[in-house]
């Protein structure tokens, strides 16, 4: 029996000899590297708290996922929401927990009114922090009748309800969930201004409001010009005329900035409102609100013809085709 002393004594010498070598470590993993570069972290829904900690130190994040898990415990295990981290290898225990808290990264995209769905795609595409493939994200735009909403019955297409905004994309948000987002703020704001899906406004159907406000949206130099640009084009459908825009040929070749050809101007395509009456058969970009509502409330007036003019802040409208060409003949067209 008089030899249990030392031995307990040895033993808790070997205790506290480990406990400090596990404090030791525990201090050294915890402590920040001076260099590292940045990683991007894809925390998937449903990891564990030590799921978290392995995966940073797989990626560098920490050096050691047990410590680093038994640090979040003794932090009060905070709860870490799925999404994309932006952290740094060598980030030290109290850089990435302060990461973690902060929660997942999200990345802005500006989607601004007249934008096709391929320019947003392409927009998207250039962000690579939001982790989104423009390829995929137009193949999900191009499944029509897999989203809800009550405007979309008989479209043919999502072009025209991608609602332009900015919206701050996480990087684990699918291409589906970003585009219902953008096509419930176009719900939102078209019933705002009293569009509604079943709706007839100027012998227009709710669908074709769209379509024209598209090409508001495209036409309108100013904001003042929208309604005026607006009832051209409820003038030209009445009187059964090519609407004749130029942004509609623009959507059909793909020529958004260089002067139109001839060749592009004869383009047999049905968006073409040069070589086919009425209006597209989709919209031609994402409309802005105010064009939306340009079409439901247009200016009074005779007008068939609109241009801009050098030297005018905005655009001129007139009644004949021969006013318009006198006006061209002693202004100019605006480059």
């Amino acid at each position: 029996m008089r030899g249990w002393p030392k031995r307990l004594v040895a033993l808790a010498l070997v205790v506290v000899l480990a406990l400090g070598a596990i404090g030791v470590a525990y201090l050294a993993e915890a402590a920040p590297s001076s260099s590292g570069h940045e990683v991007a972290v894809l925390i998937e829904p449903g990891t564990s708290l030590e799921g978290v900690s392995s995966l940073l130190a797989r990626e560098g994040v920490v050096r050691n996922g047990t410590l680093f898990d038994l640090y979040l415990r003794l932090r009060g295990s905070p709860t870490v929401d799925a999404g994309v981290y932006f952290l740094r290898t060598g980030e030290g225990y109290a850089g990435a927990l302060s990461a973690l808290t902060a929660g997942p990264a999200t990345v802005r995209l500006v989607v601004v009114p007249g934008m096709t769905i391929a320019q947003i795609a392409a927009r998207l595409a250039a962000l690579p922090e939001a982790g989104h493939n423009g390829g995929a994200f137009v193949a999900a735009a191009s499944a029509v009748h897999s989203y809800h909403n009550p405007f979309l019955r008989g479209a043919r297409s999502l072009e025209g309800f991608l609602y332009p905004d900015t919206y701050f994309v996480d990087p684990a948000q699918t291409p589906h969930e970003l585009i219902q987002e953008m096509v419930d703020r176009f719900t939102q704001e078209a019933l705002g201004v009293g569009l509604e899906p079943g709706g007839t406004y100027h012998g227009l159907s709710a669908y074709q409001v769209v379509i024209a406000a598209s090409i508001v949206t495209k036409e309108a130099t100013a904001a003042s010009d929208a309604p005026k640009v607006a009832r051209v084009i409820l003038n030209r459908l009445a009187a059964d005329m090519p609407l004749d825009m130029d942004s509609t040929v623009r959507f059909a070749t793909g020529n958004e900035n260089a002067p139109l050809t001839a060749a592009e101007l004869a383009s047999p395509s049905p968006w073409n409102t040069y070589t086919h009456r009425g209006l597209p058969p989709t919209p031609i970009g994402q409309p802005s609100v105010a064009a939306i509502d340009a079409v439901l409330h247009p200016a009074t007036g005779p007008w068939l013809y609109f241009v801009a003019l050098r030297g005018h802040r905005t655009e001129s409208f007139f009644t004949t085709y021969a006013a318009q060409q006198a006006a061209i003949a002693r202004y100019g067209e605006a480059g």
